[in-house]
């Protein structure tokens, strides 16, 4: 099954046109529809230089000639946040449990920007209950689906990403399966005898399974350099959490997938 519903995060920031580039790619492929959703900030968070309803209405026009232009079917939705009482993380995450894939951008923490919030991806994969594909702030992503790794770890969230990326799988061009063992140990890595490459070779697919430890090397270190190193364009991964200080929040790697990436990541929590 394809998947058919793809919402994308629409602003006015440069990291939107690599976002959405990328959405229409996946959208053809899938032949999907995709709906971008454009949230109005509360005027204390907005330019004082700029007219909202002005940055939405360019942005909704950018949006509309892409999507046409990609022959898409397309749906435009608004939220102005002080007529909704939503801001743009429950915006997203509301509208994100009506679609199949959710689309956002990595934070570029070296141009931050008042209107939309430093832990917007994490806040997402955390609360819109569907896969969420973050797109890097910096690079073109024209191959994205081709050369895949699915980092699994055993588990629900493991299990989860598998099962919710598998539209992707069954497309792409080989499926590299790695399983990791971080420095503390990990239970599910050995404690039975259950293959996911045995369950995934029941789909047909190019695959390929590797099992490491990680030594010194941080999970997050291991997996960007082995998706350098063999030309992956997306990795999988379970987006395990943790509460600290009565807050849910990602995992260390995560985390540090958020903050470092390289390449498209598809989080399901």
């Amino acid at each position: 099954m394809n998947l058919k519903d793809i919402l994308i995060h629409i602003d006015n920031r440069p990291t939107c046109t690599s976002r959405l580039k990328t959405t229409i790619l996946l959208a053809q492929r899938q032949s999907a529809r995709v709906t971008g959703l454009y949230v109005i900030p509360h005027p204390y968070y907005a330019s004082h230089h700029r007219n909202p309803l002005d940055q939405a209405e360019a942005a909704r026009q950018n949006f509309i000639t892409q999507v046409t232009e990609a022959e898409l079917e397309w749906e435009w939705i608004c939220v102005d946040v002080v007529n909704s009482g939503l801001d743009l993380p429950n915006a997203l995450n509301l509208y994100g449990h009506y679609r199949d894939l959710v689309v956002v951008s990595q934070t570029d923490l070296s141009h931050p920007d008042r209107t939309i919030p430093p832990n917007l991806p994490e806040k997402t994969v955390l609360g819109c209950g569907r896969p969420v594909l973050i797109v890097p702030y910096a690079g073109q992503f024209e191959n994205l689906g081709r050369q895949v790794m699915l980092a699994w770890r055993g588990g629900p969230e493991s299990s989860r990403a598998l099962h919710d990326s598998m539209p992707l799988l069954r497309t792409a061009d080989h499926v590299q399966v790695m399983t990791i063992q971080g420095q503390g140990g990990d239970e599910a890595y050995e404690a039975h005898d259950a293959d996911i490459c045995a369950h995934m070779a029941r789909y047909n697919l190019s695959l390929s399974c590797e099992k490491h430890v990680t030594g010194g090397l941080r999970v997050g270190d291991l997996l960007l350099n082995r998706c350098a190193d063999e030309g992956i364009d997306l990795l999988v991964i379970g987006a395990f959490s943790q509460f600290r200080r009565g807050h849910q929040i990602l995992g260390e790697t995560g985390r540090y997938l958020l903050e470092y990436m390289t390449v498209p990541v598809l989080m399901s929590h």
